[in-house]
């Protein structure tokens, strides 16, 4: 079953540009650029494109090669070009630029499971010459869209096992989590452990777990480093490898130079819920585990993250807290327009935290996300 994603490529692919698609593994960027073929072939069955696998050996030794007559007799008289796995293929930009600008009628699509090996290859060769999607696991409006959101799963369920394509479509929960526990154990880590300087698979793992426990609250690198023997710098090291690998984001501190506000802090969440759970083992049902709160506010802040991506880009995103310890989840910066959001499983009225917030920032807004108004705030 192909699910409707949202990212259109129609809009994104144009002659004499590549298209990057970023995206963890397993996220669906292959079904993704699948699907728009089978389209072009249905519309046009006369329409000439080449797909290559970029972990094939035989394709990295083309598209690496940085020859403009191997790569042509490659590519032929193909209008549309396509490289799955782009990342793995050495010098890829300089190649793809090398086409580019010497058939600008062409056009190309690369996919790419880890940013921090794609984008320092394609950046910097194609400037100007590349247009962008980052694909994320399923966002709200396009579960609502299947027509299945109460069917296979509820917002229990996408607590405990996120919203990767083929957890969402698989309805046995024992399979679920034989398919999380499966991209743990081989995919997660993958692209990481394949960076060079990144030898230690257990060291990784132990700190996604002690993050897992630490969603919605700031983290600290120097007791991380503490509790896993190594220096700052190699947490921070890792923190920025996980982030570029579409494993957790983080958000910044919101300040605005006042003095009882704190600063240069950092919340850490996971882009799947599911992986999140599969790191810890506890795929437990929300009414009975104790980090409900935790799973609701990871959720609320990724939802919004997909909305923003794909209709919205242009907003900043932070958490804000002062040294009283009043704090706003979330907080969205546009313009010169500051909203600031509190979640919460059950409505709240006011609080300290509404009354701080808005004594500090008095033209802003504050509202409550709860169970009863979330899929406004999420789609």
């Amino acid at each position: 079953m192909y699910i409707e994603r949202y990212p259109k490529i129609d809009d994104k692919i144009e002659a004499g540009k590549v298209l990057v698609i970023y995206g963890a593994r397993q996220v669906g960027k292959s079904s993704l650029v699948k699907n728009y073929l089978e389209r072009l072939k249905s519309n046009d069955p006369t329409y000439k494109y080449l797909f290559f696998n970029g972990e094939d050996v035989n394709v990295q030794s083309i598209f690496s090669s940085m020859s403009l007559k191997i790569l042509n007799e490659a590519i032929g008289d193909a209008s549309l070009v396509v490289i799955d796995e782009a990342q793995v293929v050495r010098n890829i930009g300089i190649s793809l630029k090398l086409i580019v600008d010497t058939r600008p009628n062409i056009k190309i699509i690369v996919t790419g499971s880890s940013s921090f090996e794609l984008s320092g290859q394609v950046g910097e060769p194609l400037v100007g010459r590349m247009n962008v999607i980052t694909l994320l696991p399923l966002w709200e409006r396009e579960v609502k869209e299947t027509g299945m959101l109460d069917y296979i799963t509820g917002l229990d369920t996408t607590l405990r096992f996120g919203r990767y394509p083929a957890v969402f479509i698989e309805p046995i929960i024992e399979k679920k989590k034989e398919i999380l526990i499966n991209v743990v154990n081989g995919y997660l880590l993958k692209d990481i452990l394949a960076f060079e300087q990144v030898k230690n698979s257990k060291l990784v793992l132990d700190l996604l777990k002690l993050l897992s426990y630490q969603v919605g609250n700031e983290v600290s690198v120097n007791e991380i480093a503490t509790k896993l023997s190594i220096n700052r710098s190699t947490v921070n090291r890792y923190l920025n490898l996980l982030e570029q690998s579409f494993i957790i984001f983080s958000l910044n501190s919101f300040a605005r130079n006042l003095r009882n506000e704190i600063r240069k802090k950092e919340k850490y969440y996971f882009y799947d819920l599911g992986i999140r759970n599969a790191l810890i083992e506890n795929f437990d049902s929300t009414e009975t585990r104790g980090d409900t709160g935790a799973l609701w506010e990871n959720f609320l802040v990724i939802e919004r993250i997909k909305r923003n991506t794909y209709t919205d880009p242009y907003k900043s995103i932070y958490f804000w807290r002062k040294l009283s310890g009043a704090e706003v989840d979330f907080v969205e910066v546009y313009s010169d327009h500051i909203d600031g959001y509190e979640f919460s499983l059950k409505e709240k009225k006011g609080n300290k935290s509404k009354s701080s917030w808005i004594d500090s920032y008095g033209s802003s807004t504050w509202i409550n996300v709860h169970k009863g108004n979330y899929k406004d705030f999420i789609s």
